[in-house]
């Protein structure tokens, strides 16, 4: 089979990892010794290197590509699209062009490219000072979004309701990340407050061709944070609104001229329709790729490695059945660490519970819960019907307890 190239496989890269050495292929993993996720399961080779720097990871593929050829090269987190895509392009390989990696990575330059496409969106400012993220939630507030231009995971995200929230957000967006490798770029969104319910769109680009695969439903913890504490597979929608979802997706995706491979878009649809929260050209995380195999039988992994080795993808088969899929994530707030994790048998025998775990082991110092990294542990499971998989999900949020 093929060798393809790994850059940085976290959050559902891991997997993708596992799904390439399943199809046959050789896995090589570049990844930084100082990040984390460095158990990289199923890969062939791992190689150690800085991700961050540009150039000395670019000499590095060009000498692994010169000694055994690479087939392709793979984001496998977010911050590292661009990384690949110069990477490929280098090589002569299938990818995403790098001079219009921008839109894909950073979120002001995505908010530029729907502007010239005269799409609906928030209405943002983009802001590198304290006066000026007080006077864009002059502008747009009364309640306002504060967030990085370059991050992912909720990460620094916040509702802001007063110019000073406004300037402490700011402050804290604007430092997001630092210290990880990135110097960040010293810029920050302030954006309108968008009401309605979120969604997420998963699918993928091939031949200048959109493919819709599904649209997820979102449930968030409390605000002032986004945090995602679950996903349902596909979501509950009239047809109407699905149709309206994905038009505009698709809308999206040719203003930000994603060519090739997995996309991930959020929005929230308001009283004026569809409005993009961020898109990103990667596979989604939270196992929302294992939902999707589960409800729908689509799988993305492989969808991605066929993408950026130059092969076909047969054409989606439509979704015959009702099954749904979903993960519902445990937050305790005020929670500095626990020492032992329960779970009603009940909820444990349940066959249409897939898995039941922690991320964050007992005794672990719990981090701050306004983003994904405060999330202690997770269910997972499918049923026949939306309902039954969300009843599912509920009672297995009650039936966890960590003392």
């Amino acid at each position: 089979m093929s060798t393809v190239l790994i850059i940085e496989p976290r959050s559902s890269g891991r997997e993708l990892v596992t799904r390439a050495h399943e199809l046959g292929h050789t896995v090589i993993v570049l990844s930084s010794a100082t990040g984390p996720g460095q158990d990289q399961g199923k890969a062939d080779r791992v190689i150690t290197a800085d991700t961050f720097d540009r150039a000395a990871a670019l000499d590095l593929i060009r000498a692994l590509h010169a000694e055994s050829p690479l087939d392709a090269v793979l984001p496998g987190f977010e911050h590292f699209v661009s990384l690949a895509a110069h990477a490929s392009a280098a090589l002569g390989l299938p990818g995403i062009a790098p001079d219009g990696v921008e839109p894909l990575r950073h979120k002001h330059r995505m908010r530029r490219a729907l502007d010239a496409a005269g799409l609906d969106q928030p209405r943002y400012r983009i802001v590198s000072g304290a006066r000026s993220a007080a006077a864009a939630y002059a502008e747009l507030g009364p309640v306002c979004v504060v967030k990085p231009v370059d991050q992912s995971g909720s990460l620094d995200v916040r509702r802001v309701g007063s110019g000073a929230e406004a300037v402490g957000a700011f402050r804290k967006a604007l430092r997001s990340g630092r210290g990880n490798g990135s110097r960040g770029l010293g810029l920050v969104l302030v954006e309108e407050y968008v009401q309605g319910p979120e969604y997420s769109v998963e699918g993928y680009v091939e031949d200048g061709r959109v493919h819709v695969l599904a649209i997820t439903e979102k449930i968030l913890g409390a605000e002032p944070h986004f945090v995602e504490v679950g996903h349902i597979v596909p979501a509950r929608l009239e047809a109407r609104t699905a149709r309206l979802i994905r038009s505009y997706t698709v809308r999206v995706l040719e203003a930000v001229a994603l060519g090739i491979g997995p996309f991930h878009a959020e929005l929230r649809m308001s009283a004026r329709g569809p409005l993009l929260m961020e898109v990103a050209a990667r596979l989604p995380g939270d196992r929302i790729p294992d939902l999707l195999r589960l409800a729908c039988g689509h799988d993305l992994y492989e969808i991605m490695l066929r993408c950026y080795l130059g092969l076909p993808n047969p054409a989606p088969a439509g979704r015959r059945t009702g099954t749904r899929a979903g993960i519902r994530y445990f937050l305790r707030p005020g929670l500095d660490t626990y020492r032992e994790f329960r779970v009603d048998p009940v909820i444990e025998s349940d066959p249409r519970v897939r898995e039941i775990g922690v991320l964050l082991p007992p005794g672990s110092a719990l981090p701050d819960p306004g983003s994904s990294a405060g999330r202690l542990g997770y269910v997972l499971a499918a049923g026949a019907s939306y309902w039954e998989t969300a009843g599912v999900l509920r009672r297995a949020e009650r039936a966890v307890t960590f003392s």
